[in-house]
């Protein structure tokens, strides 16, 4: 049963039934509750790693846009290429260089095999951030690291929101 105005009197449409059918009000309060019921209730972006339970039998996830970003470049570079099922390119062979570090490293050669690798793989698979900049430092450069360690350090804008820049750092070390 067709009706325009239902509710206060003006004309206009019941968003329950947009093509203009009327149900009753228990018939609405039920459509309500049932999609409180199914409603997500973490009010995640997306999923945060490593995995753990949350409430209700959820995962954790990442709340805020920033956290979401960095979840995904981490997930990207940790990512041994040929690891993802139908995507065989994605990923990086950052984490096979983690046995490479053992060797003496060649800074100049590994250095800008790791900015290549990182800059390439993030323009292709993360196309919503824009590298502003890729940072490598060895223990020459930085005391607290390691012999056989490089710290890879990189900013990046978000281009879907305004203004929204970040820096993540991580390390590459052997085991």
């Amino acid at each position: 049963m067709p009706r325009d105005n239902w509710g206060s009197g003006s004309r206009t449409t019941d968003p329950f039934y947009p093509d203009g059918y009327v149900s009753t009000e228990q018939n609405r309060q039920q459509i309500i509750a049932q999609n409180k019921k199914y409603a997500a209730s973490v009010g995640s972006i997306n999923i945060k790693w490593p995995l753990k339970n949350y409430k209700q039998g959820f995962f954790q996830g990442n709340q805020d846009t920033i956290s979401a970003v960095r979840e995904d470049i981490k997930t990207l570079l940790m990512t041994m290429k040929g690891e993802r099922v139908m995507h065989k390119n994605m990923g990086t062979s950052l984490p096979v260089l983690d046995g490479q570090l053992f060797e003496p490293i060649h800074k100049i050669e590994m250095i800008e095999k790791i900015r290549m690798e990182v800059q390439s793989q993030v323009e292709i698979y993360l196309p919503f951030i824009s590298l502003q900049g890729i940072n490598l430092f060895t223990s020459e450069d930085d005391d607290k690291l390691k012999t056989n360690q490089i710290r890879v350090s990189m900013s990046y804008l978000i281009k879907d929101t305004q203004a929204m820049s970040d820096t993540y750092s991580f390390t590459v070390t052997a085991i």
